[in-house]
């Protein structure tokens, strides 16, 4: 029976035995499984290929991933790590600030108390400056006014040394003199005449006129000395009975003790001789009043004692004294008024002059003109109230 190839089946040559059989199948084998290897080692490298390249895609995207994650992480940390920062940062700086406003208070604090400190010291300064020229100019005003009193007593020895040529019956009738002329020029309807010198009584006698009919009579002593004396008012005191009625008054321009303008003592008014006609118009307007109800005399001297009695009293001396007030306030604000008056007439005046002046001025060099014109017109006249 012929051989087969145990390997295809096939009829084996004759020729072919058995050793070289094997010997080829060995080949065979050997060449087989060099291929098989290799195609096993290619497969395989293959195979480890695709898996390479799948794990290293997937090591890729996990690396990616976990990169990702990392550099969120990252992101994150770095955020925080800024906001931490910046806390810090901001922390250190509020501090700072805190810190440096307290030095800066602390050196505005110290500047301020040097700088009031500094003012307190120039205010020193400057206040003893101005007490040491208060001081300066109290006595410099000391030393003028000692020079003006000096000056002015001299003056007032001179008066004093004229007035005691002057005889005191003299003096006192210039006092009695202007008196008479203010009760003349206040009253001239009424009787008003001096008790010449050397005749008992009183200086002047006031007799009120109700039409044609005596209503009362008013009684003035005047007392121009330079010294009280309560002989006065024991004087005066005697009129009431030497005249029959109750308004007496003294006109002197000194007074006792703490006194001044008007007061009454022992129940004599006693006033300066700036307000006795205005004491002597309320004394005639009760006089005429009373002299208006025809009463009997008892009646009369009844209601002439009771309006006395209101005159020496102290409601009437207030009111008076606010009406005196009043009156002297008034006469100021006329004299101050009158002033003015004047001083803006005065101006006037000048400004009215210096127009003038110009005026004649311009008419003369007008007459000039013409005149070297020769035109024979006559000069133009230039009217003050039109220049």
């Amino acid at each position: 029976m012929p051989r087969c190839c145990p390997l295809c089946g096939q009829v084996l040559p004759a020729a072919m035995d058995e050793q070289v059989l094997h010997a080829k199948l060995d080949k065979m084998k050997s060449t087989a499984v060099q291929a098989a290897t290799k195609a096993a080692r290619r497969e395989l490298e293959d195979e480890f290929k695709s898996r390479l390249t799948t794990a290293t895609v997937n090591a890729q995207k996990q690396a990616e991933i976990r990169f990702s994650g990392d550099l969120r992480n990252m992101k994150k940390k770095l955020e925080t790590a800024e906001q931490s920062t910046a806390k810090r940062v901001e922390d250190a700086r509020r501090a700072a600030t805190v810190e440096a406003g307290r030095l800066v208070k602390g050196q505005v604090d110290d500047l301020n108390k040097k700088l009031r400190e500094a003012e307190a010291k120039r205010n020193a300064e400057v206040a003893k400056a101005k007490r040491e020229a208060a001081e300066d100019a109290r006595e410099k005003e000391q030393l003028k006014h000692t020079l003006e009193m000096s000056r002015l007593q001299s003056k007032v020895d001179n008066l004093n040394r004229q007035l005691e040529k002057k005889s005191g019956e003299q003096f006192g009738e210039e006092g009695e003199l202007d008196l008479y002329a203010e009760l003349v020029k206040a009253f001239p309807r009424d009787e008003i005449k001096r008790i010449g010198r050397g005749v008992k009584g009183a200086d002047i006698l006031h007799t009120v006129m109700d039409g044609n009919r005596e209503a009362g009579c008013i009684v003035y002593e005047s007392k121009n000395v330079s010294a009280w004396q309560n002989t006065f008012i024991t004087q005066a005191k005697k009129y009431h009975a030497q005249y029959e009625t109750p308004y007496v008054m003294i006109i002197s321009r000194v007074f006792p003790k703490k006194q001044r303008g008007m007061c009454v003592v022992e129940d004599v008014p006693v006033v300066e001789p700036r307000l006795a006609t205005t004491l002597a118009a309320v004394m005639r307007e009760g006089i005429l009043e009373i002299a208006k109800h025809r009463l009997t005399k008892v009646g009369a001297d009844e209601k002439a004692r009771e309006l006395y009695a209101y005159v020496v009293g102290n409601e009437f001396q207030t009111r008076f004294r606010d009406m005196a007030d009043a009156v002297e306030g008034l006469q100021s604000i006329q004299k101050a008024e009158r002033t003015w008056h004047e001083n803006q007439w005065s101006k006037q005046s000048r400004l009215h002059a210096q127009i003038e002046s110009r005026h004649r001025e311009v008419n003369a060099k007008l007459q000039l003109i013409a005149k070297a014109g020769g035109s024979g017109r006559k000069p133009i006249a230039v009217a003050v109230g039109q220049w």
